[in-house]
């Protein structure tokens, strides 16, 4: 019934595609996957700033039984998450167990919290986006984790401890070469031997004999010394991965804003889970909020407070508290890196500490009411408006353009959104919609040169169909557009020229041709068009012979004459000065040479071009 529940909440991945968010980087464009020496490369590749070896092998069974297919890719994250929330289930079984629950009670305790965790909209972006399997692996061994280590604490005889300890040892390793997601583990550990297990402290408040051996505070955090020299290796490895935004980018009071706002935001989003969008970029110029910083310090405060006084009376809720600030402090903004600056993806692993209390809540609200079957209601009502979000959260991660679409709508601001978009309107063949995208963009970061560059190159290109099309006044406005951003291309210059000139506005051509002949003044094309244009403008006010004469007879001069073009813009240029008999001699003999070089249709033009000089 639970893998039933998180299966159709998330049944609309099947049909998903893959995203431009990473996945054209990782998966559709790494040809590695499915290259010899895959092995050796899984282990030193820092490839999307990540070590994550184990996840790499994983992503290249997956390509080489199945191919580069997006079924096959978000089915192995489906798989992933049924497998981590059946585990949820056992651990919140095995901690409700300790900590005094029996029974149906315990197993429905166990049911919250596991479905909870599977269907919460939170863990969409984790399921839904092929690229984020890591963070499901990565969960995977940290739970096998967890429960080796309590069957380590449970087992009395010394060589199954060792076993249980070394198993415990091994998986949280295996857990950090899928992704480096917890760092902060071995300290929830210690928390777990305050309480539930009561190992340390006065975590037990029951007085049932205890399945293990209590150990004092300095041997606990001795014990757990192998898991922290793990951890620091990891952490280690995963800091020579990853390249974090500087001081200067990010200084120290945006990210100590970050820092005491993300658990509070996180934490708000688990209670209230609507109008999410799927990208929460980092602001497009950080600085120091000190209001967001004082209250979320202050909120932070007094949660804390709250949570250790009511560590008598329900000491799960310090507990759970304090694991889930641990498991989250690594990605909580102090060390930013990447585009984000909060991402549902990071409560994947934090998560599992508020859905345990989830769980322990709902039984004990019903203990207080002294009413049969609540929890059993709140569970199924839970399981349907949360897996009802879930479901209609999975479809925005159909293919770039719903994903993106949402965000945008969501946050016009979202740069990450406009220029995402953008992409995939341009590839989906929707230039239109696309040039309005990236011109969004723009506008929210001017100094966005992919976006700037995307966008001179696709106004260029319609620029120039427009031309070829006859329709030469949009093309002028795309081609001004292309130049402005572009002053060197040569191409675009002469390309706006022309455009310009064919619907008589040659006062505007004569001044592109000249502000592009100023910046190559060698150039024999540009010099060429702005002679033709000089010599024939029909605006006598933009004629200039003389000009016109001055350069045609010099781009004459450097071609060797022999260029029929030339020659016919040289006897316009002679015209256009009053020198009929030259310009009718160089005209026909242009129009000889274009014959000589077989081309007909040059030749009769430029014999109509003559035909003039005669009146």
């Amino acid at each position: 019934m639970l893998l039933a529940a998180t299966l159709a909440a998330f049944l609309p991945l099947l049909d998903n595609g893959f995203v431009n968010w990473d996945d054209q980087y990782a998966l559709t464009g790494n040809d590695r996957l499915a290259a010899p020496g895959v092995l050796s490369w899984a282990f030193i590749t820092t490839l999307m700033g990540h070590y994550q070896p184990l996840s790499w092998l994983a992503w290249s069974g997956v390509t080489s039984l199945f191919g580069v297919n997006p079924l096959a890719f978000h089915a192995a994250s489906l798989l992933g998450h049924l497998v981590n929330t059946a585990l949820v289930y056992l651990l919140s079984a095995r901690l409700t167990g300790s900590s005094g629950l029996e029974g149906g009670t315990r197993r429905i305790a166990a049911f919250a919290a596991a479905i909870v965790f599977a269907v919460h909209p939170m863990r969409v972006e984790v399921v839904a986006w092929a690229s984020a399997f890591p963070y499901i692996l990565s969960l995977t061994w940290l739970l096998a984790t967890t429960l080796a280590y309590l069957r380590y604490c449970d087992s009395r005889a010394p060589a199954g401890r060792r076993a249980w300890f070394g198993l415990a040892l091994g998986s949280y390793a295996i857990a950090l070469l899928s992704r480096v997601t917890a760092i902060g583990f071995p300290l929830v550990l210690v928390v777990l031997d305050v309480y539930p297990l009561g190992r340390v402290g006065a975590g037990r408040r029951d007085d049932r004999p205890r399945r293990h051996d209590g150990v004092r505070w300095l041997d606990s955090f001795v014990e757990k010394v192998p898991f922290a020299l793990v951890a620091l290796a990891a952490a280690f490895v995963e800091s020579r991965s990853r390249e974090m935004a500087p001081l200067e980018e990010i200084g120290i009071g945006s990210r100590l804003t970050m820092a005491a706002t993300a658990p509070l935001v996180y934490l708000g989003r688990t209670l209230l889970p609507v109008g999410r969008s799927p990208v929460d970029p980092l602001p497009i110029a950080p600085h120091t909020e000190w209001a967001p910083l004082a209250l979320g310090l202050a909120a932070l405060g007094g949660l804390t407070f709250v949570c250790w006084t009511l560590r008598q009376k329900w000491p799960a809720l310090p507990a759970a508290w304090t694991a889930y600030l641990v498991l989250l402090a690594p990605v909580m903004g102090l060390t930013p890196s990447g585009q984000t600056a909060t991402a549902d993806r990071y409560t994947y692993v934090p998560g599992i500490a508020l859905s345990l209390l989830a769980g322990a809540a709902i039984v004990r609200i019903e203990s207080l009411a002294r009413l049969r079957r609540l929890s059993v209601v709140a569970i199924v009502g839970l399981a349907v408006v949360l897996g009802a979000a879930t479901w209609r959260q999975t479809r925005w991660w159909h293919d770039s353009i719903a994903l993106w679409t949402r965000a945008a709508d969501l946050d016009p601001r979202n740069d990450i959104a406009t220029f995402n978009l953008a992409i995939a309107l341009d590839e989906a063949g929707r230039k239109k919609e696309a040039i309005g995208r990236y011109e969004q963009t723009l506008a929210l970061i001017p100094d966005h040169e992919p976006a700037r560059r995307a966008l001179t190159s696709m106004r260029t290109e319609r620029g120039l169909a427009l031309t070829k099309g006859g329709r030469f006044a949009e093309a002028a406005t795309d081609l001004r557009a292309a130049l402005d951003a572009r002053p060197d291309d040569l191409a675009l210059a002469n390309a706006l020229a022309f455009a310009l000139a064919q619907i008589d506005r040659t006062g505007e051509a004569v001044a592109v041709l000249k502000q592009s002949l100023a910046r190559h003044p060698d150039n024999d094309e540009l010099a060429h068009n702005l002679a033709r244009v000089l010599a024939t403008a029909p605006d006598s006010a933009v004629r200039d012979g003389a000009l016109a004469l001055r350069l045609a007879l010099a781009v004459r001069d450097r071609t060797g004459g022999r260029d029929p073009r030339v020659l016919d813009t040289l006897a316009a240029a002679y015209a256009a000065t009053g020198q009929r008999e030259p310009a009718r001699r160089i005209a026909t003999e242009a129009a000889a040479l274009a014959r000589q070089h077989g081309d007909l249709d040059l030749a009769a033009e430029i014999v109509r071009h003559a035909l003039g000089y005669e009146r």
